[in-house]
């Protein structure tokens, strides 16, 4: 199956179904789940979730830091399996819930876009499911029973409908690879974010949308290795800044000496060329181009300050980035 695959089967579920039940009001502590069109009838006990660190103003889907809830103190056996789950997986934690499916409810056909979810990998841990669990990600179905582990891609259209008479109960958690890396060196290993940030910063441009090209290689490789990143942020007592600021962050560290209204500018191209590349309108190494075709980096600057929300999401004011 392309969509799904199995990791285990008959894991221990009684610790997790033992918190819930002595913490039922947790279903009804944040609904912010249910109001989302396609998950409204789902119910969710939030474990992990985003920490608020805007990228220029980007929406949820793609922001990478996560933190533990105030909800998952209640939650310490659930919290320790799920810590679990990420070593054996080799992965770091991101956002993590428990869910409720109630009977003869779905959760309606979507995908999860944005950078978060580009770069993640999404796991189900059946709790409870008397009758088993109906999944369907592309054109594919799976019946997932209590006790076993999936992963499935959420990148592809993807539904989950309650056809029995009993509530279904999943712990539902992604998990950033420490190894899997798209952007890989020839040696294979994840790019070092202190290394290029170097090297970038001693490396001369002959067109600064060439510059705009490394330092959006920099955000990925620093989204891949964020504990890498992490220690030069401290180093330069920036680490509190970047949890708000992380573009403007990186455009400090590459252009110091660059004037403050010129850095925006750039600021403003590398938040673009993300949004481009979160859209699949360009790829990593197309990004000086792209920049340079739709006009660049004072036009990108104009227009993202008039329309941000259609730069980030599709279309935009005169600026369109060329499809690869």
């Amino acid at each position: 199956m392309q969509y799904f695959k199995r990791l285990a089967v008959d894991r221990n579920v009684g610790p997790v179904l033992d918190e819930i039940a002595g913490y039922s009001s947790a279903w009804a502590a944040q609904t912010g789940r249910q109001r989302i069109r396609v998950q409204a009838e789902a119910n969710a006990i939030p474990l992990r979730g985003l920490r608020r660190s805007q990228i220029m103003g980007r929406r949820r889907r793609d922001v990478h830091e996560s933190r533990f809830t105030s909800l998952a103190d209640r939650f310490p056996e659930t919290v320790s399996i799920l810590k679990g789950f990420a070593k054996e997986l080799d992965g770091r934690p991101g956002r993590a819930k428990i869910a409720l499916l109630p009977p003869a409810a779905q959760v309606l056909p979507h995908s999860d876009r944005g950078l978060y979810y580009k770069t993640r990998d999404r796991y189900h841990f059946v709790l409870h499911s008397r009758d088993g669990s109906l999944l369907r990600a592309g054109d594919e179905e799976v019946r997932m029973q209590t006790g076993e582990l999936w992963w499935f891609d959420n990148k592809a259209i993807h539904s989950a409908t309650n056809d029995s008479e009993h509530s279904r109960i999943h712990l539902i958690f992604d998990l950033l690879p420490n190894q899997e890396n798209p952007r890989a060196t020839a040696d294979g290993e994840s790019p070092n974010p202190r290394l290029l940030l170097q090297t970038t910063r001693t490396q001369s441009f002959d067109h600064a949308a060439d510059a705009i090209q490394s330092a959006v290689e920099l955000y990925l490789a620093i989204c891949r290795t964020p504990t890498r990143w992490q220690q030069v942020l401290v180093e330069n007592d920036l680490a509190t800044r970047a949890e708000t600021k992380p573009l403007a962050v990186i455009a400090e560290l590459l252009w110091p000496d660059v004037g403050r209204a010129r850095r925006r500018r750039r600021e403003s191209a590398i938040a673009w060329s993300l949004a481009q590349l979160d859209l699949d309108a360009i790829t990593p190494d197309r990004v000086g181009r792209a920049i340079t075709e739709a006009g660049g980096i004072k036009a990108i600057d104009r227009a993202w300050r008039e329309d941000r929300e259609a730069l980030l999401y599709g279309g935009g004011s005169g600026v369109t980035a060329c499809r690869h």
